[in-house]
């Protein structure tokens, strides 16, 4: 009768405890809003927990964390993580205002856009795919240089990503919302075809788990979501979506 009792006890332990990560993590819902507008509850509430869960990281920086303040700033956003890191005191508008534009209006019925490799294309405000999108890797590394040492990389391999990480450098990754793809494509003015993912996401990189020569988990700083974990795997399928592009911050 005894152990039955004890039973029943640690289940009922086991299912407040469950319950009790969930309203944190829909209480967190409301303390950090989606303003991307591409977040779901559900996507939301899992990562809300699953940060929650132990692990035993190889290297994870101590990179603060900061919410995207608008709808499209996801690049800005991660970028100040970085700098943030390295001693920068900046705020994300501060860095939007030195961001060049390549152009601010929405896409037009020509398919005739701005240049991500020239400066923000859209409005940061808008939503994507037609009245705003983003930025790559040359204007975030320009801005990047006016407060760090920075380094470019496309096409780039997980290998060059643990030795920048294991050296205490954060990383600006590109990507898409995980989950979600679908190529897109548009004209410069000067007739240059851009290759784009209508879910363009950037994160900050800050970790691993597992060994430099065989990672499991990259651990990375969601301007959405918070602290995301991805198998090594996934994470390179996801950022391979566009090009492999990062800047890393010294």
């Amino acid at each position: 009768m005894i152990k039955k009792i004890k039973k029943i006890h640690s289940i009922s332990l086991l299912a407040v405890a469950i319950l009790s990560l969930i309203v944190w993590a829909i209480f967190q819902l409301t303390v950090v809003p989606d303003t991307k507008g591409e977040g779901n509850i559900v996507k939301r509430i899992y990562y809300q927990v699953v940060r929650l869960l132990p692990i035993k990281a190889a290297v994870k920086l101590a990179v603060p964390y900061h919410h995207q303040q608008h709808a499209l700033s996801c690049e800005i956003a991660s970028l100040l993580m970085a700098l943030d890191y390295k001693g920068v005191t900046v705020t994300e508008n501060q860095l939007i205002e030195q961001m060049p534009v390549s152009d601010p209006g929405p896409r037009d019925k020509r398919n005739v856009w701005g240049d991500p490799n020239v400066g923000f294309v859209g409005n940061i405000n808008g939503t994507m795919p037609n009245t705003g999108y983003g930025v790559y890797e040359q204007p975030i590394y320009d801005l990047a240089t006016k407060y760090r040492p920075a380094k470019i990389i496309t096409n780039g391999t997980l290998t060059d990503l643990i030795i920048e990480l294991s050296n205490g450098n954060p990383i600006v990754v590109w990507g898409v919302v995980a989950g979600r793809t679908k190529d897109i494509s548009w004209k410069t003015p000067e007739g240059k075809t851009i290759t784009a993912q209508l879910d363009e996401h950037a994160r900050t990189l800050i970790g691993f788990t597992g060994t430099s020569n065989d990672p499991q988990l990259m651990i990375l700083l969601d301007p959405i979501y918070g602290e995301i974990r991805l198998s090594a795997k996934d994470f390179l399928k996801n950022w391979a979506l566009l090009e492999k592009k990062a800047v890393i911050i010294y």
